[in-house]
């Protein structure tokens, strides 16, 4: 049995109205359902903080707390900084910084001071060992001196005593030369009574120099045996007169000399009288060398 297909046209007005229809009605009730339900639903609580953001701010409450304290550098962005040092300041610092510091000053060089002073300690040493050798090897005389004369010029403001002096270099090869610095001083029963200056010169070996000496004395007026002795021309009244010599010298032979040496003489010379006429009656000078 053959069934014959019915056409197109006659099918389709017969099913698509109430299918139509149905789906009309199933795709709008449910919407009009949903819309009543969700309105009649009451409204939910706020929900408590996220356990998350609880547990990140007790960790970094719990961090912060054992941070040590110390120093740290905090760097901020330059667009949060709400107040900038004005420009003068960072001039001021850079000069300065450019300007030398004034309590830093310029000290001489330490090796350089040492090496003055070491070099000045080898000279010394040196010019010791040959003061030492010169007079050990040479053994150089000192001086002889003696007295020539001595006379008293009666001044009116302050005595005054004329002393004339002899001294002699006993050496032959070793020359002396004086040096400035020496006195000389007249005394009378241990009491100084005139004071004057030696002279400096250079003496040559196996040379006698006599020199002249004028001592002023201390006080105003003489001293009375002084006086008597000058003026009694009679009865000679003889006076002893203490003279004691303090020179600075040197001794030399060619290049070597000796360091700086002090002759002491001390002589006793005894006068007959001080009147016009007179005469040396002893003396005796003796020299040490220091």
């Amino acid at each position: 049995m053959q069934t014959t297909p019915c056409p197109s046209s006659l099918v389709t007005p017969y099913i698509s109205t109430p299918l139509l229809l149905l789906l009309s009605f199933h795709s709008s009730a449910p919407h009009t359902l949903m819309e009543e339900r969700i309105s009649s639903l009451p409204t939910p609580p706020p929900q408590p903080p996220s356990q998350d953001y609880t547990d990140k701010s007790l960790s970094t409450e719990l961090q912060l707390s054992n941070i040590n304290p110390g120093t740290y550098i905090v760097q901020v962005p330059k667009d949060q900084i709400y107040r900038v040092p004005p420009p003068e300041n960072a001039r001021i610092v850079e000069q300065y910084r450019n300007s030398p510091s004034k309590g830093k000053k310029k000290t001489p060089c330490w090796c350089f001071v040492f090496i003055i002073i070491v070099l000045i300690a080898i000279a010394t040493v040196i010019v010791s060992l040959l003061g030492g050798l010169f007079s050990v090897v040479l053994k150089p005389k000192d001086p002889k001196f003696s007295i020539q004369d001595l006379n008293v010029l009666n001044s009116t403001s302050h005595p005054k005593y004329n002393v004339t002096l002899q001294v002699h270099n006993p050496n032959s090869k070793v020359a002396i030369s004086y040096k400035e610095g020496g006195d000389v001083s007249l005394s009378l029963r241990r009491q100084q009574i005139a004071l004057g200056s030696y002279p400096t010169f250079y003496q040559t070996p196996q040379n006698s120099t006599a020199f002249g000496v004028t001592l002023k004395g201390s006080k105003v007026g003489f001293p009375k045996e002084v006086e008597e002795s000058m003026t009694n021309d009679k009865n000679k009244v003889h006076v002893t007169f203490s003279l004691t010599i303090h020179v600075p010298a040197r001794m030399k032979m060619g290049l070597l000399h000796s360091g700086i040496v002090k002759f002491d003489v001390m002589c006793q010379v005894t006068l007959d009288t001080l009147a016009k006429t007179s005469h040396i009656l002893s003396q005796h000078c003796q020299t040490k060398r220091h």
